[in-house]
């Protein structure tokens, strides 16, 4: 017998979609050895422990990953593959597993939400019965991943529903009983076939035994074209809309807007049961939301039994709560308002704890569109604001971030907020435009540190009675209009984008150069060099001091990544009020536009005088 953590004499190659769980009962199979043992061997648990945690199957972190590797000869990818990891950025359920609320670095938490089956899984018979191939033929096909997904509900290749339960013990198939959650049933039971029931109902008879992979002729229940063809588009995060417009992160809000409505749906069943396809299905639906118990992926949980935000026990109940749910997202808007009206003003209180965590995935994941129809509607049944003990995370969770909160410039350069006002129909010059720049870069702040909005905006040096202003950051909710963007996606697009920028420290520039201003002997001396401005611009002139003033701003602007209203000297002075403020916008808007040659000699300046500067501070340009 190999030591542990040594590579293993034989091993086998991942089958397509196959999970961890099946992976390691195959491989035990092949080398006649105990799962508890091989578990060991591969490092998935210590030396000591007997059974692998559930949370496994969510990802392998860096140590254990290694080991599996090393081990069994297979690379990281592929051993990634066999965990939920790949569809942290589709699966909402796994997002919220490994992500939590700040969408930082995938970790598994010991969180197991619902919707995703890790005390049971769903199987397809034909699947388990392999291809034929000699491999196969003698340890049996892939226990599949998505099976464990409880949206899934059919087996597109042998087009037949999923099946819950053992047929012999009749009880969910690798069902984890008791109080912890395990990667694999009894692992220290001699090797059994794969596909043979592992579940114990007595332990002095040992476990079921029955095969998993035998097809029953009299079963002719089949999904029609039009459920497949919606299982197809839920195992790509494609539940509603258009699927080539859609990238993975919409995907993710459109999967939740899918999982939010399945929860209205059973909240006020049997309102919406004239969108199920048919009556079969209908009865499905009904007979496991009758069923007692709380839903397979919460059998472990301490959680109320009855809770609206949850997956149901069967494969064709969960088909009929989806497509209705689907139907429905599918309407157009007008249709859909009146619809979701209709459901709204069935449902029960939302302080209801069925609702489970409903109204925070509303919040926080669905796409803008549709929470903005469910709150107005949710506000018009129930005029008192959304109750929730948890803190919100920012406006737009980041799934995928690499930047430092260091590389934000105060104000964001036009083309990377272009990325999210283009799309939603603001000009450049837009007071709008204004107002979404500065707060995209507070919010880019807080979303990679986790700072309130106005810690941010204290990170950014911005003047407190700004960020007195903000709240809590709408502008892009409140000026949506109706438009069908998918706001996730745009802001996922800006961050991808911001994290692809020359690494640049705004944040100790900002420091460094908080009180520079353009020595006054610098700019005489280019005033000097432009000689038909010397009678007008005399030195200590009025028209000079604020000449001065404000290209100093531009210069510091930057050299800071700031706006120029934030440098040092465009303070109110003490003349008239009005003025200041007046007199430098005129004079900082004709150095911008540069209409006279003077100030485009100036505008030209611009870059190489900050690069001098920058090159004297030890500051890369």
């Amino acid at each position: 017998m190999p030591h542990p953590l040594e590579q293993l004499p034989r091993s086998l190659s991942p089958l397509p979609g196959e999970d961890l769980h099946g992976f390691v009962l195959r491989l035990a199979h092949r080398l006649d050895m105990k799962p508890a043992s091989l578990l060991q061997h591969t490092g998935l648990i210590g030396p000591h422990s007997h059974s692998a945690p559930a949370r496994r199957m969510l990802m392998l972190e860096k140590d254990v990953l290694t080991a599996f590797c090393a081990t069994t000869g297979m690379s990281t990818q592929d051993a990634d593959a066999l965990t939920f990891k790949p569809h942290v950025n589709s699966y909402p359920p796994v997002a919220e597993a490994l992500l939590g609320m700040r969408g930082l670095t995938p970790t598994p938490r010991g969180v197991f939400p619902a919707w995703l089956l890790t005390t049971s899984t769903r199987y397809c018979p034909s699947c388990l019965a392999g291809d034929g191939s000699a491999i196969q033929q003698r340890h049996g096909g892939p226990w599949q991943l998505t099976w464990r997904m409880a949206t899934t509900f059919a087996c597109l290749e042998h087009r037949t529903f999923l099946r819950t339960t053992c047929p012999t013990c009749e009880l969910p198939a690798q069902m984890i009983r008791g109080t912890s959650r395990r990667l694999i049933v009894e692992p220290h039971l001699d090797p059994l076939h794969p596909a043979q029931c592992r579940n114990v109902l007595d332990p002095s008879r040992g476990p079921c035994g029955a095969r998993l992979d035998t097809t029953d002729p009299a079963d002719s229940d089949t999904p029609s074209h039009d459920l497949l063809d919606l299982q197809q588009r839920l195992l790509q995060a494609r539940p509603y809309g258009v699927p080539s417009s859609l990238d993975p992160l919409a995907g993710h809000n459109r999967m939740t807007d899918l999982l939010v409505l399945a929860a209205l749906t059973r909240a006020t069943w049997p309102l919406a049961a004239s969108w199920t396809p048919s009556g079969s299905l209908a009865q499905a639906l009904d007979h496991d939301l009758t069923r007692p118990g709380p839903a397979p992926s919460l059998r472990i949980s301490t959680a109320a039994h009855k809770r609206w935000d949850s997956d149901v026990f069967s494969a064709r109940g969960t088909a009929a709560l989806l497509v209705i749910s689907a139907r429905i997202l599918n309407l157009p808007l007008p249709e859909l308002r009146l619809e979701l009206r209709r459901l709204i003003a069935q449902i029960p209180p939302r302080d209801d704890i069925a609702w489970g965590h409903t109204w925070l995935t509303l919040r926080r994941d669905s796409s803008p569109l549709f929470r903005h129809e469910v709150l107005q509607l949710l506000d018009q049944r129930f005029p008192r604001p959304l109750p929730t003990q948890v803190t919100l995370p920012p406006f737009l969770r980041i799934r995928r971030r690499s930047y430092s909160p260091q590389a934000v410039p105060q104000r964001l350069p036009t083309e990377w907020t272009e990325i999210i006002t283009t799309p939603l129909g603001h000009g450049r010059r837009s007071p709008t435009n204004l107002a979404i720049r500065r707060a995209l870069a507070a919010h880019l702040v807080q979303a990679a540190t986790g700072m309130a909005l106005q810690e941010a905006g204290s990170f950014l040096r911005i003047p407190p009675e700004w960020a007195a202003n903000w709240g809590r950051f709408r502008p892009l909710e409140e000026r949506l209009h109706g438009r069908r963007a998918d706001l996730a996606t745009l802001f996922q697009r800006f961050t991808d984008h911001v994290a692809q920028q020359p690494p640049t420290d705004y944040f100790v520039r900002r420091q460094h150069f908080a009180d520079w201003t353009l020595p006054e002997s610098d700019m005489q001396e280019i005033i000097e060099r432009y000689p038909d401005r010397r009678r007008i611009l005399a030195a200590g002139s009025r028209s000079a001091e604020r000449l001065h003033i404000c290209f100093s701003a531009l210069i510091w602007s930057v050299l800071t990544g700031s706006e120029w209203r934030l440098a040092p000297g465009m303070e109110p002075n003490p003349i008239p009020k009005a003025e200041p403020a007046t007199t430098d916008a005129a004079v900082v808007s004709a150095l911008t536009r540069t209409r006279s040659p003077f100030f485009t000699h100036l505008h030209n300046l611009l870059p190489t005088y900050a690069s001098r500067v920058l090159a004297q501070a030890g500051h890369t340009s």
